[in-house]
């Protein structure tokens, strides 16, 4: 039998791959278990090659100490060719050719993990980084028509590699001048030369080149070149480019859009935190609203107009990859429309209105308007609210001041409420008109017990001089809700909500309340009151049980209050003995050959615990002395058509049989 050829390797390799963490290293900490977590950044499935490799970056494969990525996009608009020429320096090229190494052990022991890196490893790199490249992500996304900021089912990242365009080549993988250089056995043909995955101290990988010139002469280079579609974009003339910076820094993208007359970059946003998830039409939440994201201002850019009318965007991100799975998302709005006059900043229809009443949960130092959610959606302004000037006023011993993220806080009183005045303004000093605002906690919120009952009370307990609310209370737990009930707070004497609260499941419940009322902002906060929904053990019954010849067997029905799900075991005079069988609501316990137990009463318990903890148990007494007084001259040994059923735990050799009879079947079926 011949050798493997190069493509059954490779095969198995792709195989490993798909099995494996991608090869880049964290430059500060190279645990292999921090690679593990930038991997789960992106999806990690498994599955095919496709699929386990569509679900990382380049930036995954390879970590590099710095790129640059050129990027020109067609005439057309729907394809880009990308050009990038990446440098691995540093103990970062010898983590390379270790994890290659250890790749390679896994496929052949004889051949990897050695701590050497070959020629024919090398082999395996190219066609295997340029099979998987393939199907990564691009980071990239464009979509034609008004800005936005992509969001729950908005997938902005459509844009793709095109099949069999991709090439991916290296330079200095294999320092052919390495000082450790030597030769080995190749697998796929030729002449094999090979390298420690980590050199001496010295570090010579270039005994041509002088050690004084302190040069890196063991860094690895490479090129990508590759061709990438465009989907969404059939009109330029107003566009939204989108670059995704999560874990990625140490590189510079320059793209050039092909000349659209009067094209022209109208507004940017460096958005920060968004949690990067598996799926992005479920990751980020709501989209954060054009103009108002606050950047780190840790990523930047310039723009250049050439003279041929094309546009080159120089880009520099830089999301860090220390705070991952905290996500960094840029986004560019382009448009032919022409820079128009200053407009004022107005307020939106989702601003509270002159007058309104703002609740908050609790007294003290608060922030009763956060940004994303609050602020940057009361205010619109043609430069984008982020750019605005808000400000709050309020008594100075309550404290209203503006937070480092741009949310509002005070230092609200138990009693009576605290008056603010806001406004924004622009850069060229445009203004809103003042808006006053009353900031207070309207109610208190209590339980009656911390045990959760059924039905159970709540209690709402108005602070006074507040406007006629209306209030529902919900149970809640992990995604599960059951409402209590709807009341009005008219005054200031408490409120008590009791319902039914069946629904629950055991473990911590809690309390959210929903109040609204005329000139009210719309409230909503969950309560963590420590309450607690206990177990209920499980109600276990014994529907019948007798004789049958030597055997006896007992069945019966259980249900668990709680709905958790129930197991069995069972004992025979307190000895474990034997499973349950449990099928729907009911439970059978095997047969038991009680002519293998002594002479007399035995006990037969059948306990039942739930997920929590909560047992419940039956028993049953269990006279076999009437199979003694029928057989009275019992023999030494068992017949073998008589061993069948339970053995008595008492008995070191009948269980010894038992074991010895287990591994024959299992060896059977093996």
């Amino acid at each position: 039998m011949g050798e493997p050829s190069m493509s059954e390797y490779l095969s198995v390799l792709i195989a490993i791959l798909i099995l494996s963490t991608p090869f880049a290293i964290n430059q500060e900490a190279s645990e292999i278990d921090e690679e593990q977590k930038r991997m789960e950044q992106f999806g990690g499935g498994g599955g095919s090659l496709e699929e386990q490799c569509g679900s990382i970056t380049f930036e995954n494969m390879f970590e590099y100490s710095h790129a640059n990525f050129d990027i020109i996009i067609s005439e057309d608009w729907k394809t880009a060719e990308v050009k990038a020429d990446a440098w691995v320096n540093g103990t970062l090229a010898d983590e390379l050719r270790t994890t290659m190494d250890e790749f390679m052990e896994l496929l052949d022991p004889n051949k990897g993990g050695d701590g050497w890196f070959s020629t024919d490893e090398r082999e395996f790199f190219r066609a295997l980084a340029s099979e998987c490249i393939e199907h990564t992500l691009t980071r990239i996304g464009f979509r034609d028509g008004p800005a936005h900021r992509g969001g729950v089912g908005t997938d902005w990242k459509n844009t793709s590699w095109e099949e069999d365009g991709v090439e991916i080549e290296e330079w200095n993988i294999v320092p052919p001048h390495h000082s450790e250089i030597r030769g080995c056995t190749s697998t796929i043909g030729g002449d094999c030369k090979e390298v420690p995955v980590v050199p001496d101290q010295n570090r010579d990988c270039d005994t041509s080149t002088s050690q004084s010139l302190a040069v890196d002469e063991c860094r690895v280079r490479l090129w990508l070149n590759a061709t990438m579609s465009i989907t969404g974009l059939d009109d330029p003339s107003e566009f939204t480019f989108s670059l995704n910076a999560s874990n990625l820094s140490g590189a510079r993208f320059d793209f050039t859009f092909p000349p659209v007359p009067d094209l022209r970059l109208s507004m940017w946003d460096e958005c920060e935190g968004r949690d990067v998830g598996l799926n992005e039409s479920t990751a980020g939440g709501p989209a954060p609203t054009v103009g108002s994201c606050i950047g780190d201002g840790s990523s930047s850019f310039v723009i250049y107009n050439k003279t041929d009318g094309s546009i080159i965007l120089e880009l520099s991100p830089n999301g860090y990859r220390e705070d991952w799975p905290a996500g960094e998302d840029l986004f560019f709005d382009f448009t032919t429309e022409p820079i128009g006059e200053p407009v004022p900043p107005t307020w939106t229809d989702e601003a509270p209105p002159d007058g309104t009443w703002i609740p908050v949960p609790f007294p003290g130092e608060i922030v009763w308007a956060n940004w994303e959610e609050d602020v940057s959606r009361w205010f619109e302004d043609d430069l984008g609210v982020g750019n605005l000037d808000v400000s709050c006023q309020g008594d100075q011993d309550y404290n209203v001041q503006e937070t480092v993220n741009r949310g509002i806080q005070a230092n609200v009183p138990e009693t009576g409420v605290v008056g603010v005045t806001c406004s924004a303004s622009d850069q060229d000093g445009y203004a809103t008109d003042n808006r006053t605002w009353f900031i207070g906690v309207p109610f208190t919120v209590s339980s009656t017990s911390t045990t959760l009952s059924d039905p159970h009370q709540i209690t709402l307990k108005s602070s006074g001089n507040w406007p006629n609310l209306t209030a529902r209370i919900i149970l809640v737990q992990d995604g599960n809700s059951q409402q209590l009930g709807i009341t009005d707070i008219l005054d200031s004497q408490p409120v008590y909500v009791e319902g039914d609260s069946s629904n629950m499941q055991p473990g911590p419940v809690d309390v959210r309340v929903i109040a609204s009322g005329n000139e009210v902002y719309t409230f909503d906060n969950k309560y963590d009151l420590s309450i607690i929904k206990e177990s209920s053990p499980p109600a276990i019954s014994i529907t019948e049980f007798g004789w049958d010849g030597n055997f006896w067997s007992m069945n019966g029905q259980f249900s668990d209050p709680d709905g958790e799900e129930v197991d069995f075991s069972m004992e025979v005079d307190g000895t474990p003995s034997g499973n349950i069988a449990v099928s729907g609501n009911s439970w059978n316990t095997p047969n038991i050959n009680f002519i293998l137990w002594e002479k007399g009463e035995h006990q037969v318990r059948i306990i039942g615990c739930d997920i929590s903890g909560k047992c419940s148990e039956v028993s049953q007494q269990v006279n076999n002395s009437l199979l003694f007084d029928q057989v009275p001259n019992q023999p030494d040994f068992i017949d073998d058509d008589d061993s069948n059923g339970l053995l008595p735990a008492s008995s070191a050799l009948l269980t010894i049989i038992s074991l010895f009879i287990g591994l024959i079947c299992v060896r059977g079926r093996e």
